[in-house]
């Protein structure tokens, strides 16, 4: 048997500055898979990070609303750690 990640993933986005809040409603609707940090709200930059063995579920959720958020990975190393 594997053992689960002890760590949270943490992606970063850039998505409309205007709905930053909507993306921070819909993620944290689901208790305990991801959190939400805005790191720039005039670029739109925002990391989120997910808890072990949510990611599947999170990635099809920002999936599902990628084209209404006008969402997109940034390919940015920013240090963050699981909240």
């Amino acid at each position: 048997m594997q053992n689960p990640p002890e760590e949270c993933s943490v992606r970063n986005y850039l998505i409309d500055p205007y709905q930053i809040h909507y993306l921070r409603f819909i993620v944290e609707a689901y208790p305990g898979m991801a959190v939400v940090s805005t790191i720039d709200s005039t670029l739109g930059l925002v990391s989120i990070s997910i808890a072990p063995g949510c990611e599947q579920d999170i990635l099809r959720i920002l999936e599902a609303e990628r084209n209404r958020l006008n969402l997109s990975e940034a390919d940015l190393k920013i240090s963050s750690q699981c909240v």
